[in-house]
């Protein structure tokens, strides 16, 4: 997934560019307070100022893209100040949607991350526990984690061999781990280890018991989801079938009673504002869709 969802041009052109809005950046950064976590979560190298400045800038340039065209298509069949008022409404719309989506898409990677941890978090906790058993330590079994196939979960195991390697205690490098990362599962499954460690117990009978814990919640959470596409799917049917259809209809019989000429124009939007709709319920999907697989 790309960090914007529209870039009319290279991102470093888009950068260099949005520099012209940073005033506008720096004010929208005080209304996304959580936005500079999320970027540094998933590891996006702008600031809050810059990031929301090209953000802009591509909502900006998107309402021209929208703007321009449709009202050039526009005034070859219906009147002037009817298009331009129809391409201005569209093209907010277009631009204001824009915007939502490249900043929701930060939280959407967010969560994406978070939920690649947690797939993959059961494996890497079951590797972990068959090494100690077999007599291996806990370090040494982290370092055949963090170069094992286990996706997120070695990436973030590799960060914290590199800070035991420098010379930070165990303990403090896998506290660190957990508070750097947004997923529960993942929080409560090091601060469980880190723990047992500071306690002196067995790290052996926590491994095994948080491997059983885990089975079973990622057993629940596909039920869960099971549970929650029915209405989503019923709201899909809904917005994008039934009242689009309504209202097309509504719309021709109250224009053949009352005599009022609508703009053949406005029927050529109505499939662009279903096809976003559409784009934004199989977004709500994806992003509810467990990715833990046991």
């Amino acid at each position: 997934m790309s960090t914007f969802i529209f870039l009319p041009m290279k991102e470093e052109t888009v950068f260099k560019i949005s520099k012209l809005f940073h005033p506008v950046g720096a004010k929208l950064s005080t209304v996304f307070s959580n936005l500079e976590e999320d970027l540094k979560r998933v590891e996006i190298k702008y600031s809050p100022e810059e990031f929301l400045s090209m953000v802009f800038f591509t909502s900006l340039f998107s309402f021209l893209i929208f703007f321009l065209p449709i009202t050039l298509i526009g005034i070859t069949t219906s009147p002037f100040a009817e298009v331009i008022k129809i391409s201005l409404l569209g093209g907010g719309l277009f631009s204001v949607v824009t915007f939502l989506f490249s900043i929701s898409n930060i939280k959407m990677k967010v969560s994406k991350k978070r939920k690649l941890l947690e797939k993959d978090l059961f494996f890497a906790i079951k590797y972990i526990y068959i090494k100690v058993k077999s007599g291996i330590s806990l370090y040494d079994s982290m370092v055949g984690v963090a170069h094992g196939d286990f996706g997120e979960v070695s990436k973030e195991f590799k960060k914290t061999i590199k800070e035991i390697s420098g010379g930070i205690d165990e303990i403090k490098a896998l506290e660190n781990m957990a508070l750097r990362n947004t997923s529960s599962y993942f929080r409560r499954v090091i601060w469980q280890i880190t723990n047992n460690l500071r306690s002196g117990a067995s790290v052996t009978d926590i491994l095994e018991s948080i491997s059983e814990s885990l089975m079973q919640e990622h057993r629940l959470l596909v039920k869960k989801y099971g549970a929650e596409l029915n209405p989503t799917i019923l709201m899909y049917m809904m917005f994008t079938v039934v009242i689009p259809s309504l209202a097309i209809t509504v719309i021709l019989v109250m224009s053949s009673f009352s005599g009022i000429d609508i703009p053949i124009f406005l029927f050529y939007l109505i499939p662009v504002f279903l096809l976003v709709l559409q784009v934004l319920f199989i977004t709500i999907i994806k992003s509810k869709r467990p990715l833990m697989v046991v």
